[in-house]
């Protein structure tokens, strides 16, 4: 089955979001604070590539941190519970901890 989208997924390893703004990063771990809205970086978690692939594709010509793109981001997340189904939220990956903390342990 051919995917005729001309969105391309990134090699990054996970795509950021700010539960907050809205804001997307793109791999690596996320700042210490949010570009937009300064909420710490626990507010980062780990979005479907496939929910960037919507807004991406909705707003061409917008860069990806644009207001619209970024309010457009924010209902998607919501709607599709991406709070509650994030694999990895900014404060609690093993590479920060020195691997002592078990992702498992936390109730995201």
């Amino acid at each position: 089955m051919a995917d005729n989208s001309k969105y391309t997924g990134y090699f990054q390893a996970l795509l950021w979001g700010c539960t907050s703004c809205g804001n997307v990063l793109e791999g690596g771990q996320p700042k210490m604070e949010c570009d937009f809205c300064e909420a710490f970086k626990s507010a980062y978690i780990d979005i479907p590539q496939d929910l960037e692939r919507a807004v991406r594709e909705e707003f061409p010509d917008l860069p990806p941190k644009h207001i619209k793109c970024r309010e457009r981001r924010l209902e998607l997340m919501k709607a599709g519970n991406a709070q509650r189904t994030a694999r990895v939220a900014g404060r609690v990956l093993p590479t920060q901890s020195g691997n002592n903390i078990d992702p498992t342990e936390f109730d995201l």
